[in-house]
Protein backbone atom coordinates (compact mmCIF):
# COMPACT_ATOMS: atom_id res chain seq x y z
CA UNK A 1 0.00 0.00 0.00
CA UNK A 2 1.52 3.34 -1.17
CA UNK A 3 1.51 6.80 0.55
CA UNK A 4 -1.37 7.60 -1.60
CA UNK A 5 -3.80 4.83 -0.20
CA UNK A 6 -2.55 5.60 3.29
CA UNK A 7 -3.51 9.22 3.26
CA UNK A 8 -7.23 7.99 1.61
CA UNK A 9 -7.34 5.90 4.66
CA UNK A 10 -6.65 8.02 7.49
CA UNK A 11 -9.08 10.44 5.69
CA UNK A 12 -11.66 7.96 5.47
CA UNK A 13 -11.38 7.00 9.24
CA UNK A 14 -11.25 10.58 10.52
CA UNK A 15 -14.32 11.24 8.66
CA UNK A 16 -15.96 7.95 9.84
CA UNK A 17 -14.22 9.56 13.88
CA UNK A 18 -16.00 12.84 13.30
CA UNK A 19 -19.81 11.58 12.40
CA UNK A 20 -19.52 9.25 15.16
CA UNK A 21 -18.33 12.06 17.69
CA UNK A 22 -21.11 14.43 16.73
CA UNK A 23 -23.63 11.31 16.80
CA UNK A 24 -22.92 10.97 20.03
CA UNK A 25 -22.47 14.86 20.70
CA UNK A 26 -26.22 15.00 19.32
CA UNK A 27 -27.42 12.22 21.73
CA UNK A 28 -25.57 13.42 24.59
CA UNK A 29 -26.88 17.04 24.54
CA UNK A 30 -30.87 15.75 23.42
CA UNK A 31 -30.52 13.47 26.92
CA UNK A 32 -29.67 16.36 28.42
CA UNK A 33 -32.29 18.61 27.81
CA UNK A 34 -34.71 15.87 27.83
CA UNK A 35 -34.14 15.20 31.45
CA UNK A 36 -35.24 18.51 32.55
CA UNK A 37 -38.48 17.56 31.18
CA UNK A 38 -38.71 13.88 32.88
CA UNK A 39 -37.58 15.19 36.07
CA UNK A 40 -40.70 16.67 36.65
CA UNK A 41 -42.97 14.65 35.01
CA UNK A 42 -45.15 11.93 35.58
CA UNK A 43 -42.94 9.55 33.17
CA UNK A 44 -40.47 9.00 36.68
CA UNK A 45 -43.38 7.33 38.43
CA UNK A 46 -43.76 5.13 34.80
CA UNK A 47 -39.54 3.93 34.30
CA UNK A 48 -36.91 2.77 36.71
CA UNK A 49 -34.78 5.90 34.77
CA UNK A 50 -34.45 8.05 32.90
CA UNK A 51 -31.17 7.22 30.58
CA UNK A 52 -32.20 3.52 29.83
CA UNK A 53 -35.56 2.82 30.86
CA UNK A 54 -36.97 5.83 28.70
CA UNK A 55 -34.55 7.71 26.82
CA UNK A 56 -32.74 4.82 25.51
CA UNK A 57 -35.69 3.07 24.39
CA UNK A 58 -38.14 6.03 23.60
CA UNK A 59 -35.02 7.11 20.73
CA UNK A 60 -33.49 3.66 19.65
CA UNK A 61 -36.87 2.08 19.85
CA UNK A 62 -39.54 4.12 19.11
CA UNK A 63 -41.38 2.41 21.82
CA UNK A 64 -41.64 3.22 25.26
CA UNK A 65 -45.38 1.41 26.15
CA UNK A 66 -43.28 -0.98 28.54
CA UNK A 67 -40.95 -0.16 31.34
CA UNK A 68 -39.07 -2.06 33.63
CA UNK A 69 -40.14 -0.58 37.14
CA UNK A 70 -44.35 -1.29 36.08
CA UNK A 71 -42.93 -5.07 34.76
CA UNK A 72 -41.53 -5.50 38.21
CA UNK A 73 -45.19 -3.74 40.28
CA UNK A 74 -47.59 -4.76 37.26
CA UNK A 75 -46.27 -7.80 35.38
CA UNK A 76 -47.46 -7.92 31.66
CA UNK A 77 -48.61 -4.28 31.07
CA UNK A 78 -48.14 -1.57 28.13
CA UNK A 79 -48.92 2.56 28.39
CA UNK A 80 -49.93 4.34 25.50
CA UNK A 81 -50.02 8.76 25.76
CA UNK A 82 -52.71 10.31 24.32
CA UNK A 83 -53.63 14.55 24.37
CA UNK A 84 -57.16 16.81 24.48
CA UNK A 85 -56.73 19.80 22.18
CA UNK A 86 -59.34 22.26 22.12
CA UNK A 87 -61.29 24.02 19.00
CA UNK A 88 -57.77 26.17 18.34
CA UNK A 89 -55.43 22.96 18.49
CA UNK A 90 -53.67 23.98 21.87
CA UNK A 91 -53.36 21.17 23.95
CA UNK A 92 -55.71 21.17 26.89
CA UNK A 93 -55.15 17.62 28.38
CA UNK A 94 -52.46 15.09 28.65
CA UNK A 95 -53.62 11.59 29.12
CA UNK A 96 -51.52 8.01 30.44
CA UNK A 97 -53.48 4.71 29.86
CA UNK A 98 -51.75 1.91 31.71
CA UNK A 99 -53.17 -1.22 30.47
CA UNK A 100 -52.28 -4.64 32.85
CA UNK A 101 -53.65 -7.49 34.07
CA UNK A 102 -56.54 -5.68 36.71
CA UNK A 103 -57.69 -3.64 33.34
CA UNK A 104 -57.21 -0.03 32.43
CA UNK A 105 -55.90 2.62 34.68
CA UNK A 106 -56.29 6.09 32.36
CA UNK A 107 -54.77 9.41 34.21
CA UNK A 108 -54.63 12.96 33.19
CA UNK A 109 -51.47 14.66 34.19
CA UNK A 110 -50.59 18.27 34.55
CA UNK A 111 -47.87 20.36 36.26
CA UNK A 112 -49.68 22.99 37.95
CA UNK A 113 -46.96 25.62 39.90
CA UNK A 114 -48.87 26.69 43.20
CA UNK A 115 -52.02 26.09 44.41
CA UNK A 116 -54.81 24.15 42.65
CA UNK A 117 -58.63 24.59 43.23
CA UNK A 118 -61.32 22.56 41.51
CA UNK A 119 -64.53 20.89 41.07
CA UNK A 120 -66.20 18.24 38.97
CA UNK A 121 -67.94 21.41 37.02
CA UNK A 122 -66.21 24.59 35.78
CA UNK A 123 -62.94 25.71 35.27
CA UNK A 124 -60.37 24.74 37.55
CA UNK A 125 -58.03 27.64 39.17
CA UNK A 126 -54.16 27.99 39.99
CA UNK A 127 -53.08 30.22 42.31
CA UNK A 128 -49.67 31.62 42.60
CA UNK A 129 -47.40 33.97 44.42
CA UNK A 130 -45.84 36.62 42.09
CA UNK A 131 -43.85 39.18 43.12
CA UNK A 132 -45.66 39.23 46.54
CA UNK A 133 -48.95 39.49 44.65
CA UNK A 134 -51.90 36.90 43.96
CA UNK A 135 -52.70 35.34 40.63
CA UNK A 136 -54.82 33.21 39.66
CA UNK A 137 -54.84 31.65 35.98
CA UNK A 138 -57.82 29.48 34.41
CA UNK A 139 -57.26 26.26 33.42
CA UNK A 140 -59.63 23.77 31.15
CA UNK A 141 -60.80 21.04 33.94
CA UNK A 142 -58.98 17.87 33.36
CA UNK A 143 -61.84 15.77 35.40
CA UNK A 144 -64.35 16.57 32.39
CA UNK A 145 -62.18 16.11 30.09
CA UNK A 146 -60.97 12.51 31.45
CA UNK A 147 -64.73 11.54 31.79
CA UNK A 148 -64.74 12.24 27.48
CA UNK A 149 -62.04 10.76 27.26
CA UNK A 150 -63.00 7.86 29.07
CA UNK A 151 -65.90 7.33 26.75
CA UNK A 152 -63.56 6.87 23.96
CA UNK A 153 -62.19 4.15 25.65
CA UNK A 154 -64.90 2.02 26.87
CA UNK A 155 -66.37 2.73 22.84
CA UNK A 156 -63.17 1.03 21.80
CA UNK A 157 -62.67 -1.91 24.39
CA UNK A 158 -66.13 -2.09 25.74
CA UNK A 159 -64.27 -2.27 29.16
CA UNK A 160 -64.29 -0.26 32.48
CA UNK A 161 -61.70 2.37 33.58
CA UNK A 162 -59.99 2.98 36.27
CA UNK A 163 -59.58 6.88 36.61
CA UNK A 164 -57.02 9.71 38.19
CA UNK A 165 -56.03 13.06 37.95
CA UNK A 166 -52.37 13.75 39.14
CA UNK A 167 -50.44 16.60 39.76
CA UNK A 168 -46.97 17.47 40.40
CA UNK A 169 -46.11 17.09 44.21
CA UNK A 170 -44.82 20.06 44.70
CA UNK A 171 -48.95 21.66 43.96
CA UNK A 172 -50.92 22.18 46.55
CA UNK A 173 -54.22 20.19 45.88
CA UNK A 174 -56.17 20.86 49.00
CA UNK A 175 -58.43 22.46 47.31
CA UNK A 176 -59.64 20.09 44.43
CA UNK A 177 -62.90 18.52 45.25
CA UNK A 178 -63.55 15.95 42.99
CA UNK A 179 -65.26 12.60 42.18
CA UNK A 180 -62.47 11.79 40.78
CA UNK A 181 -59.20 10.75 42.88
CA UNK A 182 -56.77 13.87 42.96
CA UNK A 183 -53.30 12.69 44.10
CA UNK A 184 -49.74 13.98 43.52
CA UNK A 185 -47.22 12.45 41.08
CA UNK A 186 -45.55 10.07 43.89
CA UNK A 187 -48.47 8.46 44.74
CA UNK A 188 -49.17 6.53 40.93
CA UNK A 189 -47.01 3.70 41.24
CA UNK A 190 -49.03 2.65 44.40
CA UNK A 191 -52.57 3.60 42.76
CA UNK A 192 -51.39 1.47 39.77
CA UNK A 193 -49.92 -1.49 42.10
CA UNK A 194 -53.68 -1.51 44.08
CA UNK A 195 -55.90 -0.57 41.25
CA UNK A 196 -58.86 -3.04 40.05
CA UNK A 197 -61.38 -2.89 37.55
CA UNK A 198 -63.24 -5.57 38.18
CA UNK A 199 -61.87 -7.70 35.66
CA UNK A 200 -58.90 -9.42 34.03
CA UNK A 201 -56.84 -9.00 31.07
CA UNK A 202 -54.43 -11.69 29.81
CA UNK A 203 -51.21 -10.96 27.22
CA UNK A 204 -53.03 -11.10 24.16
CA UNK A 205 -56.26 -8.56 25.39
CA UNK A 206 -53.89 -6.36 27.00
CA UNK A 207 -52.35 -6.06 23.67
CA UNK A 208 -54.83 -5.61 21.82
CA UNK A 209 -56.41 -2.96 23.99
CA UNK A 210 -52.96 -0.92 23.34
CA UNK A 211 -53.45 -1.06 19.77
CA UNK A 212 -57.38 -0.01 19.94
CA UNK A 213 -55.83 2.71 22.12
CA UNK A 214 -53.06 4.16 19.39
CA UNK A 215 -50.64 1.97 20.34
CA UNK A 216 -48.03 0.23 18.02
CA UNK A 217 -46.92 -3.21 18.01
CA UNK A 218 -44.14 -4.29 15.65
CA UNK A 219 -45.06 -7.73 14.43
CA UNK A 220 -41.94 -8.39 12.55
Amino acid sequence: MNSTDNNSLASVNNFVLIVVLVALAVFLVRAFLGYRNFKYSIFRQLYNDYLIDYFYHLNVFRDVSRSGKLKKELGVHRIVYSNMANKEGRIVTQFVNIIHSKGITSIAYLNPYGKLTGKDNGSWVIHRVEEGEEKKYKIDNPVQHLREYEQRIRSLTERSVDKYVAVEDGSDITGVVSSIPCIPYSKVTEILKNSDCGYGLNDAEIDEIYEKLGGKIDKK
